[in-house]
């Protein structure tokens, strides 16, 4: 092979649907670190893969394919292997089969890896981030303390006498090994189980992607591609170090709306050479929104091994989730130059409340939501008990989806709803269309008529049943819902929206469309704005189809129907974060005494882990951290977790912390 010279695979539909893993693309930074240890990097377009053609290069990378190898060229990649190059086969969970043709990058691996002693399992693990299981101390996880996956699979070990795992899932997803190498015959095998990790952002949806896993601060994926790829070149990974590396002091970055803050940057020269002229430029975004610098600094000069401490200003008036983008760029050597990105999160959380206690439509079907309401600052809850003034005192927003048919709202919960409205705070609600034959759209109707407001859902004249499947909708301008570029959206079989506009302009109400079927006129989602009239009410959403489910957002969350009921949240919700008010305590008027639920802001799930701080919960699939304040060691703490470990707990909140806090292992419920 020539020396140092590096193959990657663009001939197999690696950029396809969700996937863009190309040199110039997503993994256009894992190319450029390998270009900045040293070695080329070339990529195969269309050649056919032969083992004279492989040869010629000391690794071949494959970094999820998506259209199988024909025998003759997994016969290659074998014999190439084993006559010593290094081969680095980067999957993803099963079923991401994303030109639909039967073969995903598990199947397709699996059809030749067997001679290396491993395959990939034909599984979709959770998002772990970070890994929770073990880590084994070795070359391959060299200064890694952090990884991650956000749903790939894991590598089930044939042969351990050739191969073996060095970072494995926790055993609440799972287990199995996450990464794992072999040695066959003369070469080398790296096998990764996801390919997000090494995904930088840069592909076709550019600044728009919420996971750019490269460059995320919190882990350390940019040197675990050095320490993979110095195993597949038979190097030592210290001869390789991060040239300029930095991070952020005190963990995640909050600030309060309006609040001039510094935020203090280490910047570390981790070379033996003396670098001068560094720019470091500071970059916010909000999914779906460019990347806006804000600042800009310049080191004069960082000798070899200083670490110099900078401040970075910040201030932003209204509260929000912001993605912080941060780059540094060296004149004299670009192979220095680094992009690191973490969050900002200004002000408190959106507390973002679904109603479960009235057995409502689609509650089971929300899992991409809640995976992903928390990227842009959105606190997910849910409560199975009646709502009270006590279980809305911390909520900005509630949902209600169309109740079980007999099942509607008491009038203690009608009260609650009322003061919750009368604060500014938002309501979304939610019918059900013909092809749901569990929800009643006449509990939201009764609802409706409780809260005298002269609207109601009813049967929509243009649609049929449509057999469950996902249904468009078009998106109309308006004040409140923001759809960009994004004139269409999914949605489940839609109702509509039928207003009395005489009976409502009365009451000082204004109201808009936002989404009708393609083509129509007759609204299917509304707005009504109360905020001039006497009511007290501020915003309320009605909604004819559900746009929140897992099949509305057709197995990804990088979709205009997430972002539409991100804006959707965001729309409803007070300027002033409900979970930072002054709200009345329990035993205060209205309370709700007779209410089961909670005092104050909880989060309910399965104890699940628990590692330096933070504790993992579980509840339908959906995993939450909550960082623990208790002041013990780490020994103890383990103990303390020992007795809650697997159990259904009960967590209370802190509201006056800006991310999930519970005061110490006693703020923990739990049945003894």
């Amino acid at each position: 092979a020539e020396n140092g010279a590096v193959l990657f695979d663009n001939a197999h539909l690696e950029s396809i649907g969700n996937a863009n893993w190309t040199m110039t693309g997503g993994y256009s930074d894992f190319a450029d670190t390998i270009k900045a240890m040293g070695w080329r990097v070339d990529e195969n377009k269309n050649q056919k893969i032969t083992l004279d053609y492989l040869k010629k290069y000391d690794v071949f990378i494959l970094p999820e394919p998506n259209t199988k190898f024909n025998p003759d060229e997994e016969q290659a990649i074998v014999e190439y292997v084993k006559g010593g190059g290094g081969l680095y086969m980067i999957a993803d969970h099963a079923g991401a089969d994303r030109n639909n043709d039967g073969w995903d990058a598990v199947k397709i691996f699996n059809n030749f890896s067997t001679p290396f002693g491993l395959k990939f399992a034909d599984k979709w693990v959770k998002k772990e981030m970070p890994v929770r299981g073990k880590i084994e101390q070795d070359a391959i996880t060299y200064k890694i303390k952090y990884c991650g996956t956000w749903g790939g699979t894991v590598l089930e070990i044939l042969d351990p006498a050739i191969a073996r795992g060095h970072v494995f899932l926790s055993e609440q997803n799972g287990g199995g090994a996450y990464i794992a190498t072999a040695n066959y015959g003369a070469g080398r095998v790296v096998a990764f189980g996801d390919s997000s990790p090494f995904d930088d952002g840069t592909g076709d949806k550019g600044s728009q992607q919420l996971v750019d896993g490269y460059n995320l601060l919190e882990a350390d994926h940019r040197q675990l591609a050095i320490n993979t790829m110095c195993f597949l070149f038979n190097k030592k990974p210290e001869d390789y170090p991060i040239k300029l590396k930095f991070y952020f002091e005190g963990g995640k970055l909050n600030c309060n709306p309006g609040e001039q803050k510094e935020f203090p940057l280490v910047l570390t020269n981790q070379t033996a050479k003396e670098y001068s002229n560094i720019i470091i430029d500071f970059y916010k975004n909000r999914p779906m929104e460019e990347k806006m610098k804000f600042y800009s600094m310049k080191v004069e000069r960082i000798a070899a091994g200083e670490k110099l401490r900078l401040m970075m200003p910040f201030k932003q008036d209204d509260r929000q989730m912001f993605v912080l983008y941060t780059t540094v760029t060296c004149a004299e050597d670009k192979t220095a130059d680094i992009t690191g990105f973490n969050s900002i999160m200004v002000g408190v959380p959106i507390m973002f409340f679904l109603d479960s206690f009235h057995e409502n439509d689609y509650n089971n079907r929300i899992k991409m939501l809640k995976n992903a309401v928390g990227e842009d600052g959105i606190f997910f809850t849910r409560s199975k008990y009646a709502m009270s003034d006590r279980d809305l005192m911390k909520v900005d927003v509630v949902a209600i989806n169309a109740p079980k048919a007999g099942m509607k709202l008491a009038p203690e919960e009608v009260v609650a709803l009322i003061n919750h409205l009368k604060k500014g705070r938002g309501l979304i609600l939610n019918a059900k269309g013909p092809d749901s034959n569990w929800g009643d759209n006449a509990g939201l109707n009764e609802l409706l008529k409780e809260l005298s407001i002269p609207a109601s859902f009813e049967a929509h004249p243009e649609f049929k049943a449509g057999g469950g499947k996902p249904v468009e909708f078009e998106v109309k301008k308006n004040d409140y819902i923001f759809a960009g570029n994004f004139a269409k959206i999914m949605g489940e079989s839609p109702s509509c929206v039928k207003i009395d506009e005489t009976e409502l302009k009365k009451k000082g109400f204004t109201f808009q469309v936002i989404t009708t079927l393609p083509g129509s006129e007759i609204p299917v989602g509304v707005v009504l704005d109360g905020s001039k009239s006497n009511t007290g009410f501020n915003k309320i959403a009605l909604f004819g189809s559900f746009h929140m489910s897992d099949g509305s957002y057709q197995m990804s969350v990088d979709t205009p129907t997430h972002y539409f009921n991100i804006r959707t949240i965001r729309a409803l919700a007070p300027e002033k974060g409900a979970f930072a008010s002054n709200a009345p305590q329990p035993g205060a008027a209205n309370a709700g005494g007779d209410s089961k639920a909670p005092n104050g802001p909880f989060l309910r799930g399965v104890a699940k882990a628990y590692a330096t701080g933070s504790l993992f919960i579980e509840d339908f699939g959906v995993k939450k951290e909550i960082r623990i304040m208790h002041g013990l060691n780490e020994e103890k703490a383990l103990v303390e977790f020992a007795k809650i470990k697997g159990k259904l707990i009960k967590v209370n909140l802190r509201p006056d912390i800006s991310e999930p806090t519970t005061d110490g292992f006693n703020a923990i419920e739990y049945r003894k």
